[in-house]
């Protein structure tokens, strides 16, 4: 692995290559003593026990106990296991124990339900399901044990929490059993992360990531922002996205700092987090940023906030007629940095920029030093042609080789974005109609038009968004039904549910159409749909 610029001296006094698990033995070794996990104050609300904070020295050794459980069940370097766990201290603990072993995990969101997590059992063929006893009203472990009958791959599955059901291992017991020394990390023989995105006509997309482009990100975040030892990071992002990853997991572990978790996010309790944890650092979507500034919380005395990033949709950079003004300074009394999230491969974080000018990114090298001097972590590109927005750079991962997301010879990634150079050295960001941006999640339209004509009462149907400031892109469906076929949402809404489909794919509201308009090809032509709105 690369060796990377972290501004620590005492982090980088051991020698070896830099990694994450690495990362978290030497600060247990250097404050054992020092919290650095912190679980959300509403974790018992959500079905679990009460909220826990974690030492360096209570986090590595959960992380040693868990690597050798996942070495005594016979797991090999290598191998591929899924996890679905919510932002409570388990899922970084499970992430380290996991890549202590050397084993490649498959972070999956929460919101997914059988029929995405059966497809990337398909796709991967992983050995182990990992989950939670109960989040909210459901009961993760139990469905992926109920998924994982059905793969012949899957040998384990494994959880966390009271009451698991039958079939499930406890990894709270394989934590508390503990592990008799140290145990020695194996080295992985592949990537150690893999998430996930959609393309035009691609519902899944894998993106392998590997320790140093997952510490890339974190070391973007940690010079670019000066993160260090005394920062608190509140993350309000799972570890299945790149804010998550780049602004929360890997500059905890570069920086020293701790790590505050958030989810899901109820502004209320992220109010209650800003106020008690003494947060120095986070990011937002901008509408949820705007309330914090209008309701005046970050003028607040006991908020210790020093750094506050807004976190840029695709709708928002496409759209250059959202107003901007919102973040007035009058409300927000610190500087706002921007978190681009780009194709869901990696996230560009920028210093603040003029107000003007933060719809539009750099086109070219991206670098983290002033008057554009320090590293390059990245490099964005415009395809001649086609207009894409590709990037490139040691943040960003890459697909199956012949896949969409696939490398080109000179090293860059298609974002699934489009643009428009701005100048020489901005673009404008546009947006590609086959792509939905909704909630944080990145779905093929395709995918939703074949759920929805797959209902037994319409001919037709087909998916089309209307932007909306909190979720991006707000999805709806326009349908054409059988003759004297009744139209109900709520009867489409159980259809999807019974085939275990993920909630944020269904749509908001149903438009009724005689047909729908499609090209000579049969592509569908949902500029026209929305003609009809």
């Amino acid at each position: 692995m690369s060796t990377l610029p972290v501004p620590d001296a005492e982090t980088l006094k051991d020698s070896g290559p830099i990694t994450a698990e690495g990362l978290l033995r030497r600060r247990a070794r250097q404050k054992a003593d020092a919290i650095t996990l912190i679980d959300p104050p509403n974790r018992r609300t959500l079905g679990h026990s009460a909220a826990r904070q974690l030492t360096y020295g209570e986090t590595d050794e959960a992380v040693d106990a868990l690597a050798a459980f996942f070495a005594a069940l016979g797991l090999q370097p290598g191998d591929r296991v899924v996890m679905q766990l919510p932002n409570f201290i388990e899922a970084p603990l499970a992430l380290l124990g996991a890549w202590r072993a050397g084993l490649t995990v498959a972070a999956i969101p929460m919101l997914w339900r059988a029929t995405e997590i059966a497809r990337v059992c398909d796709a991967l063929e992983p050995k182990a399901l990992i989950g939670c006893s109960r989040f909210a009203e459901d009961a993760p472990a139990e469905m992926l044990r109920d998924v994982a009958a059905t793969r012949l791959s899957v040998r384990f599955v494994l959880g966390f929490g009271d009451g698991l059901p039958d079939g499930v291992g406890s990894l709270d017991d394989a934590i508390g059993a503990g592990h008799a020394g140290d145990f020695t990390p194996r080295l992985p023989t592949g990537p150690s992360l893999i998430t996930f995105t959609a393309r035009a006509g691609h519902p899944l997309v894998p993106l392998f990531r590997y320790e140093d482009e997952i510490l890339a990100q974190g070391a973007m975040a940690v010079l670019s922002l000066s993160l260090d030892r005394s920062d608190v990071i509140l993350n309000a992002y799972p570890f299945t996205g790149t804010v998550g990853l780049g602004l929360g997991l890997a500059p905890w572990l570069i920086g020293g700092a701790k790590l505050v978790q958030h989810h899901p996010f109820e502004y209320g309790v992220f109010v209650r987090q800003l106020v008690e944890s003494g947060a120095t650092v986070t990011a937002m979507p901008s509408a949820i940023l705007a309330e914090l500034g209008a309701n005046r919380v970050l003028k607040d005395p006991r908020c210790k906030l020093r750094r506050v990033g807004r976190v840029w949709s695709p709708a928002e950079l496409a759209d250059l007629t959202a107003p901007l003004n919102h973040m007035a300074a009058e409300n927000l009394s610190l500087p706002v940095f921007d978190l681009y999230p780009l194709g869901d491969l990696a996230s560009l974080l920028l210093r603040p920029a003029p107000i003007a000018d933060r719809a539009a990114l750099p086109l070219g090298p991206v670098h983290l030093g002033e008057d554009g001097g320090g590293p390059v972590f990245a490099e964005t590109k415009l395809a001649e042609e086609s207009g894409a927005l590709l990037l490139r750079g040691p943040v960003v991962p890459q697909g199956r080789s012949n896949g969409p997301v696939a490398r080109d010879d000179n090293g860059f990634v298609a974002t699934g974005l489009r643009g428009q150079a701005e100048g020489v050295a901005r673009l404008r960001v546009k947006r590609d109609a086959e792509l939905i941006h909704h909630g944080g999640f990145t779905i093929a339209a395709s995918e939703l038009d074949g759920l929805y004509q797959a209902f037994p009462g319409f001919l037709d149907a087909a998916c089309f968004v209307l932007p909306d400031p909190i979720v991006g892109d707000r999805i709806f469906g326009a349908v054409a039904p059988s003759p004297n076929a009744p139209v109900s949402l709520e009867a489409l809404h159980r259809f999807l549910m019974e085939r275990g489909v993920a909630p944020y794919k269904f749509p908001d509201k149903l438009l009724v159409v005689r047909d729908i308009p499609r090209d000579a090809k049969g592509n569908i032509i949902r500029a026209e749909i929305l003609a009809q709105v």
